[in-house]
């Protein structure tokens, strides 16, 4: 098989992961038990993250390699779906189980918790690139 072949069902089923978990947690939310409702959520956030380490490597060698940031603006996608999405997931667990929630409304609590993986997830992605873009710059070596 070819590097090429070999990257992209790397890619797609890199891709295919976070989705397949994502059906589990929609699934899951219409008439499992609680325990298994949250496990299955927290199936989905590692998936996330695990997808993340994945695109970000792909992201990291094409930058060191062939000085594009393509690879990294797609995985800023990647990451804000995936996590807008955990977002409403995490939401409409706490109103299908009536969960105790410190927000009176029905839809502050998914969107912090989508903006805290968003940013944090976010300010590391950036951090690489810059540190990428920082070692194959020959000026920082003086």
């Amino acid at each position: 098989m070819r590097k090429k072949n070999v990257l992209r069902f790397l890619f797609l089923a890199v891709l295919l992961y976070p989705i397949f978990s994502l059906f589990k947690v929609v699934g899951d939310l219409n008439g499992a038990e609680l325990q298994e409702a949250l496990d299955s959520l927290l199936h989905y956030q590692i998936s996330i993250w695990v997808s993340w380490l994945v695109l970000v490597s792909a992201s990291v060698y094409f930058k060191w390699t062939r000085q594009k940031n393509f690879f990294f603006f797609f995985t800023y996608a990647f990451l804000v779906v995936a996590f807008a999405f955990l977002g409403y997931m995490s939401q409409e667990l706490v109103i299908e189980y009536d969960l105790p929630n410190k927000f009176r409304d029905n839809y502050s609590f998914g969107v912090l918790q989508a903006l805290q993986h968003i940013i944090s997830s976010v300010v590391l992605t950036a951090f690489l690139q810059a540190a990428v873009w920082w070692f194959t710059r020959r000026w920082h070596r003086r």
